[in-house]
């Protein structure tokens, strides 16, 4: 009897639970990770072995006013066919990271080369689930999947220093009016010199900063990636830059020792063509590693009836920034497949970001960037709004292959953006770190040691993960410093 009397409240009370639970059951979340695993690849690459459900949360109210949650796990995953995530060719592991809803340290194993079936993952992830009815429906939406560089440190600064930070602060708190263009003026100075303190520093420092990009760009990201489990102790930070150009003249003047170029950019430097032909060659800049493809993406939306780079003629285009890589690599591209400077409308965009957003909105015609691939904020957009990559003409590629030094013929493949179901072809720059010709080879062998040893893989996250030794030597057509050479030579050649 006393039996019959709590059922119905247990049973109000599982009902309860029910209704306040978010998302699937564990069932229904191992089913949907799969199936975006099986849609990355097109087949089944990596199987999830056991997943254990970690919990929920509301997310933000999608736009239609659906109610979303996401919902956090860990897994246990392996490869069911071989795998290697420094192929430049192959699917990026940023993608598998993507299809998790992990972040750049989110999955363990990825290790150093060559994957063999059997091999196992660990991770970390999430999914974001629309309410539909009475079921839970996975959204297509992520988590924002930060990686950071982690900026370089420096011990206690003398009593002069202290003395003018204190005067410095005390001119910002008592001007008046430091707002709009006069807070970003201010900003803008305080942000240069930061940076410049920190390579200054680095001079003369064990710890080496790498001047990168901007905050949050790929350069930078891929360095916070090299040794993101090391957290405040990694022996690399970033220094943000205006980017590639700004980076060869800091290092050929020793403000930075190490900096990240474009391949093609450092080419064009130490010639003194291009960009560089009103300063001249740039004489101490030497390459130490090439760290990872940046293939040209020439973008157009899905609706805009443009099939190939030529139908650009006439077009607005999004070409990069004055003075930038991407716009000094983009204007050879379009000018191999017979879009000339002046043939088509420049439209200078504040940035990626900004482009793409004009491209969505129809303000621009087509989007040309110098980026490694997965390109993040393309992937976001083309959740939102159809855009598509377009192929490069193999007989253009010859072209510039052989009239602009550092690049080489790259293949996007499949499924690297949303509805793109086939390899586009492209060419691609090299993300080049390089060095001052006075840096000591014992600091460029310690660097290219951390980076390429096996030893040290479990400090990397998802991006470094590409690092290949065999390719570190692709796209470098300027003098390799001699510590870089020594250590290439002691190991296996280029293929």
């Amino acid at each position: 009897m006393r039996r019959a009397l709590r059922s119905p409240a247990v049973l109000l009370l599982a009902l309860l639970g029910a209704s306040c639970s978010r998302g699937p059951d564990p069932a229904g979340l191992e089913r949907d990770v799969q199936a975006r695993l099986d849609a990355l690849f097109g087949r089944r690459v990596l199987l999830l072995r056991d997943l254990n459900r970690q919990g929920s949360a509301p997310f933000a109210v999608a736009a239609d006013g659906t109610r979303q949650a996401v919902v956090y796990y860990n897994a246990r995953l392996a490869f069911v066919e071989a795998y290697d995530p420094s192929d430049w060719e192959r699917l990026s592991p940023q993608l598998i990271a993507t299809a998790l809803g992990a972040t750049d340290e989110g999955i363990v194993g990825l290790g150093s080369g060559g994957l063999q079936p059997g091999a196992e993952l660990r991770a970390y992830g999430s999914l974001v689930y629309r309410r539909e009815g009475d079921a839970w429906r996975p959204s297509e939406l992520q988590l924002p999947q930060q990686i950071a560089g982690r900026p370089a440190t420096a011990d206690s600064a003398p009593t002069r220093s202290d003395e003018l930070i204190q005067r410095l602060a005390q001119v910002v708190d008592t001007s008046p009016g430091l707002r709009g263009a006069k807070d970003q003026i201010v900003a803008e100075e305080l942000d240069r010199a930061l940076q410049n303190i920190r390579l200054r520093l680095d001079r003369g420092a064990t710890r080496i900063t790498v001047a990168t990009g901007s905050e949050g760009g790929e350069y930078a990201r891929f360095m916070g990636s090299v040794s993101t489990r090391l957290g405040d102790a990694s022996p690399i930070g970033v220094a943000v830059t205006e980017g590639s150009v700004a980076n060869a003249f800091l290092v050929d003047r020793g403000q930075a020792r190490f900096g990240l170029v474009q391949s093609d950019v450092a080419a064009a430097a130490v010639t003194g063509a291009g960009l560089f032909a009103t300063t001249g060659p740039l004489r101490h800049l030497r390459a130490v590693a090439s760290l990872f493809p940046e293939p040209v993406h020439v973008v157009v939306r899905t609706d805009s009836g443009i099939a190939s780079v030529a139908q650009l003629i006439g077009r607005r285009v999004a070409v990069g920034r004055s003075g930038s890589g991407t716009r000094h690599t983009a204007l050879r591209v379009l000018a191999a497949h017979g879009v000339d400077a002046g043939s088509f409308t420049d439209v200078e965009a504040q940035g990626p970001r900004d482009a793409l957003e004009q491209l969505a909105g129809g303000q621009v015609d087509a989007v040309v960037e110098v980026v490694s691939a997965p390109w993040s904020q393309l992937s976001q957009w083309s959740a939102r709004v159809p855009l598509e990559l377009l192929p490069l003409d193999p007989a253009a590629i010859e072209r510039v292959a052989a009239e602009v030094h550092g690049l080489v013929p790259l293949v996007i493949p499949a499924r690297t953006y949303p509805g793109q179901d086939a390899d586009r072809r492209s060419i691609a720059a090299t993300a080049l770190l390089v060095a001052n010709s006075d840096v000591g080879d014992a600091a460029v062998s310690w660097v290219l040691e951390f980076l390429f040893a096996p030893e040290t893989a479990p400090a990397r996250g998802v991006s470094a993960a590409r690092l290949s030794r065999e390719r570190a030597r692709e796209g470098i057509t300027i003098p390799l410093h001699d510590g870089a050479a020594r250590f290439f030579a002691d190991g296996p050649p280029p293929p």
